[in-house]
């Protein structure tokens, strides 16, 4: 066997937990990439899905993830549409969500239910098996930390509620209320300021948090790559893509940096 099948034999063999739970992430980001290209909304795979792709044509052995991302016309575009088209037993979760307190979007599954810390303390209805979708635009590194110092953060604390569960949780509600008009502020001049100089940069949308900063140039337009023997869409260079992002990509992590997510999932 060679590395990858080595790897795939020790932590996700076919018929074990975690290649269950990888299959069922597959098959909704079949049914949301079909959307995307039914109506001409260009995505692409990003961070260890698009590594996996590319290292072990598949999921990396140890992962519980999956990332699209699109840029932000299209990302709206596509949340728009998939209420209207994704099947029963799909669900869109997005950051208007009460007690949702992330600034990208879910596509879950609703007969299935995700066990972590943020999934138990989280008071909305839906917590099964997810794949992630991130809004992406063109814009500087140092405008959007600034932005995201105010925004970010603000925008998770608020969302979390609970200001009277200790005095920690109290102030940080209460200081959040003061900064998140800031952040709100801060993002209309930031796009205002993008429109007219149209930066190359892309990245993550704002108060998401940081991302690498890619360069439009290198990303579009966007072409293909094979995961788990389909075809989805990929950043035009996914060498240089990878290479920015991680580095020496194709090189497998010692065994303490793999790493995943889920502390365990329940199937209804």
């Amino acid at each position: 066997m060679n590395e990858t099948e080595d790897l795939k034999a020790i932590y996700n063999p076919e018929g074990s937990e975690l290649r269950t739970l990888q299959l069922k992430m597959l098959d909704i980001l079949v049914v949301v990439t079909d959307i995307c290209d039914k109506h001409n909304l260009p995505y692409w795979v990003s961070g260890g899905t698009l590594l996996g792709a590319v290292r072990h044509r598949g999921f990396i052995p140890w992962d519980d993830d999956i990332d699209i991302e699109l840029l932000r016309p299209d990302y709206l575009e596509l949340l728009r549409i998939l209420p209207k088209e994704l099947p029963d037993n799909l669900y869109l979760q997005t950051p208007e969500e009460k007690s949702y307190r992330l600034l990208f979007s879910k596509v879950r599954d609703r007969y299935s239910i995700v066990h972590s810390e943020e999934e138990n303390m989280a008071r909305y209805k839906e917590k099964g098996i997810f794949i992630d979708i991130f809004s992406e635009e063109r814009s500087y590194r140092w405008m959007k930390d600034i932005v995201d110092f105010f925004y970010g953060r603000a925008f998770r604390r608020l969302k979390r509620g609970r200001p009277f569960h200790s005095l920690k949780f109290f102030y940080e509600y209460a200081t959040s209320l003061v900064l998140y008009p800031v952040g709100v502020l801060l993002i209309w001049i930031a796009r205002g300021i993008c429109a007219i100089t149209k930066p190359d940069n892309i990245l993550h949308s704002y108060g998401i948090g940081n991302s690498t900063n890619h360069n439009a140039r290198y990303m579009f337009p966007v072409g293909k790559v094979t995961f788990e023997g389909k075809e989805f869409s990929a950043p035009k260079e996914v060498d240089t893509y990878l290479r920015k992002q991680y580095g020496d990509y194709m090189t497998v992590p010692p065994k303490e940096k793999r790493a995943t997510h889920f502390l365990k999932v329940e199937y209804l």
